[in-house]
């Protein structure tokens, strides 16, 4: 791949990073965020440019990169096969909650919301960009599904941009006599969104491919029970903190939320979960990740701390006992 004619060497720094799925080939050690390689498992959702382009880019970063970063153990897994990379390039760094470190929500900030969007009666939330793997289709016919067949009606919320695919969404909305029961809110502020967190009696994640979920971190940050896609990184992201379910079955979705919307003790045993399995996330260990990796890639003398940091996946094994890392 062509370098950029020296742009990043003159800037003299020891190791540089891309974080997004850009990169260009240089002279000194890089770092590589691809992030997922789901448009190799669902072509359908690309054209055939943006195809060729991640082809391009990604394994171009893949292979010219001291060293790739990914948040999941699945991933990992799944850039190696398909690159033919040493897995010992390919280094797992989770995530953490967007949320985290922000205050505890008061009531005075969540009944302003409330009364905004009119929730007076209790709700499902699904925030989530209306891109076509996000499987809101699905979902609505799930939703559907459980009021013609069992006389359940559950209500649904969703937020997150528009995209171009929100006018099939709209029309299977409007084929499926939905909108008295379910709403799309659009993008809203951080602090609604979070309020809706508090507000939801569950959270639904029907997603068909994640890297990994921010909304997942979000909900247990702000004490919501998850019904979660049984799909690439999330089963291990999730662990024991989710109601997991196959999110290509329409059948399955309206189980999980019959499942959710029925039984309370059940989203009651999850919110005590999620906080649990919250706990092994934190952005001051991902930073100090991330730190070692650039230190390992400048070729300098790492801490033990930062060693033993790169040696386990957090993702999957739950280990607290990093000195500093809380």
């Amino acid at each position: 791949m062509p370098t950029d004619g020296g742009f990043f060497e003159k800037l003299a720094c020891d190791v540089l990073h891309f974080p997004y799925q850009h990169f260009v080939r240089c002279a000194m050690p890089t770092i590589y965020n691809p992030h997922d390689l789901q448009h190799l498992h669902y072509p359908q959702f690309f054209t055939e440019d943006e195809i060729k382009w991640r082809e391009c880019i990604y394994r171009a970063g893949c292979q010219h990169s001291d060293t790739v970063v990914v948040a999941s153990h699945w991933i990992k897994q799944d850039i190696v096969r398909r690159y033919q990379l040493n897995p010992n390039k390919v280094q797992i760094i989770p995530w953490a909650a967007p949320t985290h470190g922000s205050p505890v929500l008061s009531q005075t900030t969540l009944d302003p919301v409330a009364a905004k969007y009119g929730l007076s009666s209790p709700f499902a939330l699904y925030p989530a960009v209306t891109w076509e793997h996000k499987n809101h289709i699905r979902l609505l016919e799930a939703v559907a599904h459980l009021r013609d067949k069992d006389g359940l009606e559950v209500r649904l919320v969703c937020t997150g941009h528009r995209t171009h695919h929100y006018q099939k969404i709209k029309n299977q909305l409007r084929s499926l006599d939905l909108n008295n029961q379910v709403e799309f809110l659009g993008s809203i502020p951080s602090i609604e969104l979070r309020a809706l967190y508090h507000l939801a009696q569950f959270v639904i994640i029907p997603t068909l491919f994640e890297a990994a979920s921010a909304p997942l971190f979000e909900a247990w940050r702000d004490s919501a029970p998850v019904a979660c896609a049984a799909v690439t990184s999330l089963p291990e992201q999730a662990a024991d903190a989710a109601l997991l379910f196959d999110p290509s079955s329409v059948e399955a979705i309206a189980d999980a939320l019959r499942q959710m919307r029925t039984f309370p003790g059940l989203r009651q045993d999850l919110v005590g979960r999620g906080a649990k399995r919250l706990q092994d996330f934190n952005w001051i260990r991902t930073a100090k990740a991330y730190r070692a990796v650039y230190r390992r890639a400048a070729d300098q003398k790492l801490s033990d701390e930062e060693k033993q940091l790169l040696s386990w996946d957090w993702m999957r094994e739950a280990n607290r006992k990093i000195e500093g890392a809380r």
